[in-house]
């Protein structure tokens, strides 16, 4: 090590030492205000203790603190008080609990607090009943203010039917208005409702607008959207080549759809040289992360040796998982390794089993494979 990089350490090291011991002494400061009645001290403290910020962790103390400020009427203390009742931080899980506290604090105007207070009725849990109608009533409250988050639940109890008379519309209405303050849960589902026509005349053009919003700011299923859209040709001019980078993007960062679709484009040599290597890479990873077809295919390249060594034992446990799942071809697929006996001890009348399963659920293949099974 060179002196300069041991003087730049050593300079480090320093600012670090000092840095922790202004942390420190914060604390201290801030536990003897807390302790004196600072009720802005207190909720400090209690969020630096939730949040590890500066001292260690410690969810029980943090919900003590909050619990002090929020009896004198504090209203972040109050919301965060909630919060901890809501997640079962430093106290026991209580939905009860959580809408009592988030209630004082929406009393007092609080937005987010009004929210959380939809939400709760919205999921209930916890012996907590839930309840639509007021759910929709808080987000209403919260939305009516301008509370994005809010104007997007609302929306979506006009889509659901939940608490409120099913109507698109409103929808629409509530999630453009949370959309247009940059709420992306809005903006995707803008996306859905022009691609479908729900609540808007069907416009695909303008669907590609909010995809390509949140595309290009990482969202992985507006890019594996995004990518469908350019490879029909719906809404935006077809280019394959632009279909291909989106649908890898999102793959690239885990989302198996994405990951799918990949695999069969090289599978069936789609806009892409056909590779059947990286077919079953791709089909692989979404397989991993328990995509059902992509399941079956994976265990159908081991099967027949396609992209990947020939492998009947891998065949028929790729074959299984998509199988207990009811995916037909796979049924019949795990059907086949029974009765022959690839990968897994043979047995004929378990291999007939699973055939006859996906030939009365109205697979093709299986209704002509169990005629060859004598």
């Amino acid at each position: 090590m060179t002196r300069k990089n041991i003087i730049t350490t050593l300079t480090c090291l320093l600012l670090s030492m000092t840095a922790m011991a202004q942390s420190a002494a914060d604390i201290t400061t801030l536990r003897k205000q807390a302790n004196a009645g600072n009720v802005k001290s207190q909720v400090e403290l209690a969020n630096r203790l939730l949040s590890g910020k500066g001292v260690k962790s410690n969810f029980t103390e943090a919900t003590q603190w909050f619990r002090k400020a929020a009896d004198k009427g504090n209203i972040e203390a109050q919301f965060n008080l909630a919060f901890c009742y809501e997640k079962g931080y430093g106290v026991e899980k209580s939905m009860e609990e959580a809408v009592k506290w988030y209630g004082k604090a929406a009393e007092k105007g609080n937005l987010q607090a009004m929210n959380s207070l939809g939400h709760c009725y919205d999921v209930g849990g916890e012996g907590f009943d839930k309840n639509y109608a007021k759910a929709a009533e808080w987000y209403r409250k919260a939305a009516d203010k301008g509370y994005a988050g809010a104007q997007f639940n609302l929306g979506l109890c006009y889509a659901r039917m939940k608490g409120v008379d099913l109507d698109y519309k409103e929808a629409v209405k509530w999630w453009t208005k949370a959309a247009n303050q940059g709420n992306p849960n809005a903006i995707s589902s803008l996306a859905y409702s022009y691609l479908k026509g729900e609540g808007v005349d069907r416009d695909p053009g303008q669907a590609v607008n909010f995809f390509r919003r949140l595309a290009d700011a990482g969202d992985v299923r507006s890019q594996y959207e995004l990518g469908k859209l350019y490879a029909q040709g719906d809404g935006i001019e077809q280019d394959t080549e632009m279909a291909i980078d989106y649908f890898t993007k999102a793959a690239e960062k885990g989302y198996a759809p994405a990951q799918l679709s990949l695999g069969r484009y090289y599978d069936n040599g789609k806009y892409v040289t056909q590779d059947y290597e990286l077919a079953a890479q791709w089909y692989m990873k979404a397989a991993e992360q328990g995509n059902i077809e992509a399941q079956y295919n994976i265990g159908n390249m081991y099967f027949n040796g396609m992209g990947i060594e020939k492998n009947y034992e891998e065949a028929y446990s790729w074959m299984e998982k998509a199988a207990m799942q009811g995916h037909t071809p796979a049924m019949t697929g795990l059907g086949i390794c029974y009765y022959y006996g690839y990968g897994v001890k043979r047995n004929k009348d378990t291999g007939r089993s699973w055939v006859n399963k996906a030939a009365i659920m109205g697979d093709e293949y299986a209704k002509e494979t169990l005629k060859r099974m004598k």
